[in-house]
């Protein structure tokens, strides 16, 4: 049984949450179409930490959404934990953003999972590119989290098998999918809510990460893009 302070920052949802032996007790998030991680991530900690009445060094643990997703988002996360692992000297846990999402599905009872069904977490990536992962009706990884070029990816070799359940924010970008067994649900961006059950059950596992070498899962080099923002 822990208290762990969770971290989503892969995506335009800057999300930090309260978990009690695997359940969100607390909620915090800010959504912005540019990105506010910078901006408004200990903005929402501090919150937080004062509605609730928790004090940061009471946490057992901290949790991060791993990624993949936005490079600078989870760049941010990981300082941010890392800091706190560093100061309170107290465990890291990452929570792949992915499989965070497939978890959240899985369990919401939304749809009917068996043997011919795959779920699908989608993220938006480069333009002609998502990020994307399969998980069967048993919540086992069918196929790892990897960066798809939707212009050489072959789909109909999965859904002539299998009915395959695609959400998340990039699923926009899978709309060119008329097989019969491709089925949309929603948009959903993640959330530190998503991380809440995993973060425990690697708490109770021991499953911490090295704090002075963890790095998130990029899955891509990083390319630099313009600020949108006027100066």
């Amino acid at each position: 049984m822990a208290v762990i302070l969770c971290l989503e920052t892969s995506s335009k949802n800057c999300s930090v949450a309260v978990s009690k032996d695997g359940e969100t007790i607390l909620l915090k998030e800010h959504f912005d179409e540019n990105y506010c991680h910078g901006e408004q991530l200990h903005v929402l900690i501090e919150a937080l930490l004062k509605e609730s009445g928790i004090d940061i060094s009471d946490f057992d643990a901290f949790g991060l959404s791993c990624g993949p997703g936005s490079y600078t988002g989870l760049r941010i996360g990981a300082a941010s934990i890392k800091g706190f692992g560093f100061a309170l000297d107290k465990p890291i846990l990452a929570i792949p953003t992915l499989k965070s999402m497939a978890h959240y599905v899985h369990n919401s009872k939304s749809i009917k999972l068996n043997k011919e069904t795959l779920i699908c977490p989608v993220l938006d990536s480069r333009k002609g590119e998502v990020y994307m992962s399969f998980y069967n009706d048993l919540f086992k990884e069918y196929m790892g989290a990897f960066a798809c070029d939707l212009s050489s990816f072959s789909f109909d070799s999965y859904l002539d098998k299998y009915h395959m359940y695609f959400f998340g924010p990039g699923q926009y970008k899978l709309e060119f999918l008329s097989h019969p067994n491709a089925c949309f649900l929603n948009g959903d961006y993640p959330s530190a809510e998503y991380l809440s059950p995993l973060a425990e059950e690697a708490f109770q596992n021991h499953n911490f990460v090295d704090i002075a070498y963890f790095e998130p899962m990029y899955l891509k080099d990083f390319i630099p893009t313009k600020s949108k923002k006027i100066y």
